[in-house]
């Protein structure tokens, strides 16, 4: 069964339009229109924010696609062999385009831009006006000039109809052959193993993945396919394809050659910019459609974004910088302006069993490249000048969110953690992965959409307690959905608890501060010995000898300044040690040492004058901390945005009092030598 549908035009339902015959047309063209050209991911990405933000209706939308399906998730195009059915992949149901005043026009390619008329006209014969025109063509498959490249039998993995026909064609074959080892290659390969085929990866390089991992990588990749039921065969060039009888045969250039009955070519991707070209607007230096940062063209009434355009030389083939030019240029449309400054092209890709991670510049020659290759799979850093700049891996990688944090840095990396990572394949001690609330703000969680852990966050305290109330905010896991894991974390959904360290520590000290804190404001001051025969006059010392008043004293002190090494470890950025929970927790025990150190020094005499003012400063310090630890332990238990606010009140009052205690401090040091 082949999924084919009839060429369709979506518009508005005439009972929504406003108004009556010249007067209605009259508001139409008062309208700015805008044509989109496309209707991918980045074009639904356009229109949903478009609508979401023209809350006064300025602009009329139109949308060229030339298949026949509304824009659809190509990220998880493979599923469509287990679900058969193109339903579940698309990204809005058609009622959707005409519901948000949308005109949608399928199957009708565009097929020229008259620029100077301001006129597309179309494979169906419609000729439509615009105000300003935006090409989100998205790209093609490249198909490389090998004889018999064009025979029955022979296909490319791009759209929806490609995979029906590749459907059609699996009962009559046994055999096939993927040409190409990249990701979609080796997704392709497993897809074709799964539906009953003996299936072949047929690479040019010398291993899978050869743009993104080394060679050791590579190999440890194809050891992992293979334990699939796919065939790997490296370094070999395929000089032809013929079709003898059913059967394809490829000839490879080294003499050998390799017999199935389907085959698949995945050798890249070229941008769609063969209309723009046609129609005079400037070709960026390796194709695609050149833009400037406001996503301009040569033509200032012309926008380009996704994969089909160039921005400073650079064609973005994946959906999370496509994602990010469909925001900004939303603004760009409704008057509001803003900078496109490029996007980072980490990726972290699950395929079948195993997980493939780019991070940074991971392609950069760089003067230091560290590797590592264990159980769990292979790691590589690139580094420049002792900076890191990007990095890959093969396996699992808990720390990957932070290493992806620290290439966006460039962050240096200590001589430790070059050895520590040679070792362990770890640039920390500990091997567990954070949990996401511990993660920088800027950290990103959801690769695809480029949302990041503050944002996140932010989300939780405004409410959203569920991974699709988070998805509907911010965007993040609506493509690949590989991070709802951690949103299920930060929303606290079920399954998606991971224990913070240093929480039961953190209980317990900020309990007996409260004690501390408490007692000292209530308990009366211990009396000082009347006679040298009192029984009290062993701790009496303590108050009345001046060593022992500067041994507490300096203690003190130093209990004080050793505590403020948790800002340290959150402000800077080469102090990484340890994970974040057991600092908070000797952060806190330190402070409860600090008041039995008080209570020694002073036998719970609070003093008088400017004494008094330290003691109090002191004490509302150390009780707005101990409130800040009890609501960190308890959150997990309360409303997500009533936490957030008392954490961040208590916090904030909490470092607020910190501030004025070095003066109090030196005047009372002060006072007591000099006075």
């Amino acid at each position: 069964m082949t999924a084919t549908l009839e060429p369709l035009s979506i518009k508005p339902p005439p009972e929504r339009k406003k108004g009556f015959g010249p007067f209605r047309r009259a508001r139409e063209r008062a309208l700015k229109t805008v044509v989109i050209i496309g209707n991918g991911m980045a074009s639904h990405k356009l229109c949903e924010r478009l609508k979401s933000a023209d809350h006064d209706q300025k602009l009329r939308l139109i949308v060229f696609g030339e298949e026949q399906q509304p824009a659809y998730d190509r990220v998880h195009l493979t599923s469509f062999f287990e679900k058969h059915s193109a339903e579940p992949l698309l990204l809005a149901p058609k009622s959707w385009y005409a519901e948000n005043r949308i005109e949608l026009h399928l199957g009708d390619r565009v097929t020229a831009v008259d620029r100077e008329k301001r006129i597309v006209r179309s494979a169906g014969g419609q000729e439509t006006a615009y105000d300003q025109l935006v090409f989100a063509t998205g790209s093609r498959p490249h198909v490389p000039e090998i004889p018999g490249s064009d025979l029955p039998g022979v296909f490319v993995y791009r759209t929806l109809d490609d995979l029906c026909a590749i459907r059609d064609r699996v009962p009559h074959s046994k055999r096939a052959a993927v040409i190409g080892g990249g990701l979609l290659g080796v997704e392709a390969a497993k897809a074709l193993r799964d539906l009953g085929l003996d299936t072949w990866i047929v690479e040019r390089g010398t291993s899978l993945l050869a743009r993104q991992l080394d060679p050791q990588a590579g190999a440890l990749l194809q050891a992992h396919v293979e334990r699939l039921g796919v065939k790997v065969c490296t370094q070999r060039a395929t000089q032809s394809i013929e079709a003898p009888g059913n059967d394809r045969l490829l000839n490879f250039t080294n003499g050998e050659c390799l017999r199935v009955q389907l085959v698949i070519l995945t050798v890249g991707i070229r941008p769609r910019d063969e209309l723009a070209a046609a129609c005079g607007l400037d070709i960026g230096p390796r194709g695609g459609i050149k833009i400037d940062d406001t996503l301009r063209t040569s033509d200032p009434n012309i926008f380009a974004i996704g994969e089909c355009a160039s921005h400073r030389g650079v064609i973005y083939g994946l959906a999370a910088p496509a994602y990010q030019m469909a925001d900004l240029l939303s603004f760009q449309l409704l008057g509001k302006p803003g900078r496109f400054e490029g996007s980072d092209q980490s990726t972290r890709l699950k395929l079948p069993g195993i997980e493939v991670c780019t991070l940074g510049d991971f392609q950069a020659n760089g003067d230091e490249r560290l590797n590592w290759t264990g159980d769990v799979g292979s790691r590589s850093l690139v580094l420049e000048r002792g900076r890191l700049v990007g990095a890959t891996s093969i396996g699992e990688w808990p720390e990957a969110a932070r290493v992806r944090e620290l290439t966006e840095r460039r962050a240096r990396i200590w001589r430790w953690q070059r050895r520590r990572f040679s070792q362990t394949g770890r640039l920390w001690k500990t091997s567990a992965e954070q949990h996401v609330r511990q993660w920088s703000a800027q950290a990103v969680v959801c690769n695809c959409v480029g949302v990041r852990r503050g944002a996140l966050s932010q989300a939780c305290a405004e409410g959203c307690i569920t991974v699709e109330q988070l998805a509907r905010k911010t965007g993040a896991s609506t493509v690949c959905g590989s991070c709802k894991p951690l949103l299920a974390q930060l929303a606290d959904a079920p399954g998606g608890f991971t224990s913070v360290p240093g929480l039961r520590r953190l209980a317990a000290a900020c309990a007996i501060t409260i004690l501390l804190t408490t007692a000292m404001l209530w308990v009366p001051a211990l009396p000082f010995a009347d006679t040298v025969q009192s029984g009290w006059r062993g701790m009496d010392v303590l108050w009345r000898d001046s060593f022992w008043k500067q041994v507490s004293g300096f203690t003190l002190v130093g209990l004080t300044l050793a505590s403020l090494l948790l800002s340290a470890r959150k402000r800077i950025p080469q102090f990484r040690f340890g994970e974040f929970g057991n600092w908070r927790a000797v952060h806190a025990i330190l402070g409860t040492i600090s008041l039995v150190a008080l209570v020694t020094h002073t036998g719970f005499r609070l003093g008088h004058n400017s004494n008094l003012v330290l003691m109090l400063n002191f004490l509302a310090l150390a009780a707005m901390g101990s409130l800040a630890g009890v609501v960190t332990v308890l959150e997990r238990r309360m409303n997500p945005a009533a936490a957030k606010r008392m954490r961040s009140l208590w916090t904030g009052v909490h470092i607020a009092m910190a501030w004025p205690l070095p003066v109090f401090i030196g005047l009372h040091v002060a006072i007591a030598y000099y006075f």
